[in-house]
Protein backbone atom coordinates (compact mmCIF):
# COMPACT_ATOMS: atom_id res chain seq x y z
CA UNK A 1 0.00 0.00 0.00
CA UNK A 2 1.69 3.79 -1.50
CA UNK A 3 0.84 6.65 1.15
CA UNK A 4 1.14 9.84 -0.36
CA UNK A 5 2.72 10.57 3.24
CA UNK A 6 2.03 14.84 2.76
CA UNK A 7 -1.78 14.45 2.33
CA UNK A 8 -1.55 11.52 4.80
CA UNK A 9 -0.41 13.68 7.40
CA UNK A 10 -2.24 16.24 6.86
CA UNK A 11 -5.49 14.60 7.01
CA UNK A 12 -4.58 13.19 10.65
CA UNK A 13 -3.36 16.77 11.71
CA UNK A 14 -6.53 18.10 10.62
CA UNK A 15 -8.68 15.23 12.19
CA UNK A 16 -7.20 15.78 15.99
CA UNK A 17 -7.67 19.64 15.66
CA UNK A 18 -11.18 18.96 14.65
CA UNK A 19 -11.31 16.78 17.53
CA UNK A 20 -9.68 19.47 19.81
CA UNK A 21 -12.71 21.81 18.72
CA UNK A 22 -15.08 19.00 19.43
CA UNK A 23 -13.41 18.92 23.24
CA UNK A 24 -13.64 22.32 23.63
CA UNK A 25 -16.79 22.71 23.30
CA UNK A 26 -17.60 19.95 25.43
CA UNK A 27 -15.72 21.50 27.86
CA UNK A 28 -17.90 25.37 27.07
CA UNK A 29 -14.47 27.06 26.22
CA UNK A 30 -15.33 29.94 24.57
CA UNK A 31 -14.29 30.54 20.65
CA UNK A 32 -11.93 30.46 19.31
CA UNK A 33 -12.19 26.38 19.46
CA UNK A 34 -8.48 26.02 17.51
CA UNK A 35 -6.32 28.21 16.30
CA UNK A 36 -6.89 27.02 12.76
CA UNK A 37 -8.72 29.86 10.34
CA UNK A 38 -10.00 27.01 8.20
CA UNK A 39 -11.58 25.05 11.04
CA UNK A 40 -12.76 28.39 12.43
CA UNK A 41 -14.18 29.52 9.26
CA UNK A 42 -16.05 26.64 7.93
CA UNK A 43 -18.28 23.50 9.76
CA UNK A 44 -17.10 19.72 9.33
CA UNK A 45 -18.21 16.64 10.30
CA UNK A 46 -17.36 15.17 13.61
CA UNK A 47 -14.37 13.09 13.38
CA UNK A 48 -16.56 10.39 15.41
CA UNK A 49 -19.90 9.86 13.79
CA UNK A 50 -20.99 9.10 17.09
CA UNK A 51 -20.53 12.85 18.48
CA UNK A 52 -22.90 14.33 16.29
CA UNK A 53 -25.85 15.96 17.44
CA UNK A 54 -28.37 13.56 15.67
CA UNK A 55 -26.53 10.55 16.62
CA UNK A 56 -26.35 11.92 20.61
CA UNK A 57 -30.04 12.72 20.30
CA UNK A 58 -30.64 9.13 19.10
CA UNK A 59 -28.65 7.69 21.65
CA UNK A 60 -30.15 9.92 24.43
CA UNK A 61 -33.84 10.47 23.44
CA UNK A 62 -34.75 7.53 20.72
CA UNK A 63 -33.04 4.76 22.15
CA UNK A 64 -32.27 5.17 25.93
CA UNK A 65 -34.80 7.59 27.32
CA UNK A 66 -35.75 5.30 30.36
CA UNK A 67 -39.53 6.27 29.75
CA UNK A 68 -39.68 4.41 26.52
CA UNK A 69 -39.98 0.61 26.21
CA UNK A 70 -37.16 -1.33 26.55
CA UNK A 71 -38.47 -4.49 24.02
CA UNK A 72 -36.28 -5.00 21.17
CA UNK A 73 -39.01 -4.61 18.44
CA UNK A 74 -40.11 -1.65 19.89
CA UNK A 75 -36.23 -0.06 20.44
CA UNK A 76 -35.53 -1.00 16.53
CA UNK A 77 -38.87 0.58 15.18
CA UNK A 78 -38.12 3.47 17.19
CA UNK A 79 -34.00 3.41 15.59
CA UNK A 80 -35.64 3.35 12.22
CA UNK A 81 -38.45 5.76 11.73
CA UNK A 82 -35.87 8.50 13.39
CA UNK A 83 -33.19 7.75 10.74
CA UNK A 84 -35.11 7.45 7.71
CA UNK A 85 -35.80 11.23 8.38
CA UNK A 86 -33.08 11.65 10.35
CA UNK A 87 -33.92 14.66 11.44
CA UNK A 88 -34.66 15.87 15.22
CA UNK A 89 -37.18 18.09 14.56
CA UNK A 90 -39.26 15.66 12.29
CA UNK A 91 -39.53 13.03 15.58
CA UNK A 92 -40.09 15.89 17.97
CA UNK A 93 -42.97 16.78 15.11
CA UNK A 94 -44.82 13.98 15.24
CA UNK A 95 -44.75 12.93 18.97
CA UNK A 96 -46.43 16.22 19.53
CA UNK A 97 -48.86 15.85 16.90
CA UNK A 98 -49.46 11.95 18.68
CA UNK A 99 -49.19 13.40 22.42
CA UNK A 100 -47.36 10.39 23.27
CA UNK A 101 -44.41 8.36 22.51
CA UNK A 102 -44.05 6.84 19.77
CA UNK A 103 -44.39 3.05 19.40
CA UNK A 104 -45.18 0.11 17.48
CA UNK A 105 -47.97 -1.07 19.09
CA UNK A 106 -49.75 2.16 17.78
CA UNK A 107 -47.88 2.79 14.57
CA UNK A 108 -50.05 3.73 11.86
CA UNK A 109 -49.25 4.31 8.48
CA UNK A 110 -52.11 6.20 6.94
CA UNK A 111 -52.02 8.49 10.05
CA UNK A 112 -48.19 8.92 10.23
CA UNK A 113 -48.41 9.81 6.74
CA UNK A 114 -51.10 12.50 7.28
CA UNK A 115 -49.06 13.91 9.80
CA UNK A 116 -45.55 14.41 7.77
CA UNK A 117 -47.80 16.15 4.90
CA UNK A 118 -50.04 18.67 7.29
CA UNK A 119 -45.99 19.22 8.09
CA UNK A 120 -44.98 19.54 4.74
CA UNK A 121 -48.01 21.68 3.78
CA UNK A 122 -46.78 24.01 6.54
CA UNK A 123 -43.77 24.44 4.76
CA UNK A 124 -41.73 22.06 7.32
CA UNK A 125 -38.79 20.15 5.60
CA UNK A 126 -39.01 16.79 7.50
CA UNK A 127 -35.62 15.09 5.71
CA UNK A 128 -31.88 15.57 6.61
CA UNK A 129 -29.66 16.98 4.31
CA UNK A 130 -27.12 15.11 5.08
CA UNK A 131 -27.67 12.40 2.59
CA UNK A 132 -30.01 11.92 0.42
CA UNK A 133 -32.35 8.59 0.69
CA UNK A 134 -33.75 7.20 -2.20
CA UNK A 135 -37.00 8.40 -3.81
CA UNK A 136 -38.63 5.21 -5.92
CA UNK A 137 -42.27 4.64 -5.35
CA UNK A 138 -42.02 0.93 -4.14
CA UNK A 139 -44.34 0.83 -2.53
CA UNK A 140 -47.10 2.17 -4.96
CA UNK A 141 -47.28 5.65 -3.22
CA UNK A 142 -46.44 9.21 -4.73
CA UNK A 143 -44.82 10.76 -2.23
CA UNK A 144 -41.48 9.46 -0.67
CA UNK A 145 -42.34 9.83 3.11
CA UNK A 146 -45.28 7.44 2.33
CA UNK A 147 -42.92 5.25 0.28
CA UNK A 148 -40.70 5.50 3.70
CA UNK A 149 -43.55 4.41 6.21
CA UNK A 150 -44.96 1.58 4.39
CA UNK A 151 -40.75 0.60 4.11
CA UNK A 152 -40.88 0.41 7.94
CA UNK A 153 -44.65 -1.04 8.37
CA UNK A 154 -42.89 -4.21 5.98
CA UNK A 155 -39.70 -4.43 7.59
CA UNK A 156 -41.24 -4.35 11.57
CA UNK A 157 -44.36 -4.96 11.29
CA UNK A 158 -45.32 -7.99 8.46
CA UNK A 159 -41.62 -9.52 8.17
CA UNK A 160 -40.94 -9.03 12.30
CA UNK A 161 -37.46 -8.30 10.79
CA UNK A 162 -35.94 -8.26 14.68
CA UNK A 163 -36.53 -12.17 14.43
CA UNK A 164 -33.59 -12.20 12.03
CA UNK A 165 -31.73 -9.26 13.37
CA UNK A 166 -31.23 -10.92 16.71
CA UNK A 167 -30.08 -14.08 15.33
CA UNK A 168 -27.25 -12.47 13.21
CA UNK A 169 -23.59 -13.22 14.07
CA UNK A 170 -22.14 -10.07 12.33
CA UNK A 171 -22.35 -6.41 11.91
CA UNK A 172 -21.84 -7.37 7.97
CA UNK A 173 -24.89 -10.14 8.02
CA UNK A 174 -27.10 -7.17 9.88
CA UNK A 175 -25.97 -4.83 6.76
CA UNK A 176 -27.09 -7.33 4.19
CA UNK A 177 -30.64 -8.12 6.18
CA UNK A 178 -30.73 -4.43 5.91
CA UNK A 179 -29.32 -4.30 1.90
CA UNK A 180 -32.23 -6.42 1.13
CA UNK A 181 -35.05 -3.85 1.45
CA UNK A 182 -35.79 -1.67 -1.26
CA UNK A 183 -35.16 2.40 -1.00
CA UNK A 184 -32.07 1.56 0.82
CA UNK A 185 -29.14 1.34 -0.55
CA UNK A 186 -25.78 -0.04 0.68
CA UNK A 187 -24.33 3.35 2.09
CA UNK A 188 -28.10 3.66 4.07
CA UNK A 189 -28.25 0.26 4.97
CA UNK A 190 -24.57 0.08 6.41
CA UNK A 191 -25.63 3.64 8.45
CA UNK A 192 -28.94 2.13 10.04
CA UNK A 193 -26.80 -1.06 11.03
CA UNK A 194 -24.67 1.59 12.87
CA UNK A 195 -26.82 3.27 14.44
CA UNK A 196 -29.05 -0.11 15.65
CA UNK A 197 -25.36 -0.89 16.88
CA UNK A 198 -25.75 1.72 19.05
CA UNK A 199 -28.55 0.43 21.14
CA UNK A 200 -28.52 -2.93 23.19
CA UNK A 201 -30.59 -5.12 20.61
CA UNK A 202 -26.90 -5.93 19.01
CA UNK A 203 -23.57 -5.23 20.08
CA UNK A 204 -20.48 -6.33 17.73
CA UNK A 205 -17.55 -4.51 17.14
CA UNK A 206 -17.78 -1.68 14.50
CA UNK A 207 -14.15 -2.00 13.36
CA UNK A 208 -15.54 -5.23 12.14
CA UNK A 209 -17.39 -4.39 9.09
CA UNK A 210 -17.68 -0.98 7.23
CA UNK A 211 -19.34 0.26 3.89
CA UNK A 212 -17.53 3.44 2.55
CA UNK A 213 -19.79 6.08 1.17
CA UNK A 214 -18.75 8.29 -1.23
CA UNK A 215 -16.68 11.01 0.62
CA UNK A 216 -14.80 8.20 2.42
CA UNK A 217 -13.57 6.73 -1.24
CA UNK A 218 -12.50 10.21 -2.56
CA UNK A 219 -10.51 10.48 0.98
CA UNK A 220 -8.67 7.59 0.48
CA UNK A 221 -8.27 7.83 -3.49
CA UNK A 222 -6.28 11.40 -2.18
CA UNK A 223 -4.57 9.66 0.56
CA UNK A 224 -3.41 6.57 -0.95
CA UNK A 225 -1.40 5.72 -4.80
CA UNK A 226 -3.35 2.43 -4.37
CA UNK A 227 -5.16 0.16 -1.69
CA UNK A 228 -3.06 -3.35 -2.25
CA UNK A 229 -2.07 -4.85 0.71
Amino acid sequence: MQVRQEIFDTYWRFAAMRQEVFFNKLKNVPPPWTSDPILNTYKFCNAYRVSDRVSQYLIKNVIYDENRSKNEEEVLFRILLFKIFNKIETWEYLENKIGDYITVSKFDLEAYSTMLQEAMDLGYVIYTSAYMSCASKEFGYDKKHQNHLALIDKMVVQDRVINFIVKAKSLEEIFHIIESYPLLGKFMAYQLATDINYSEVINFDENSFTIAGPGAERGIDKCFIDTKG
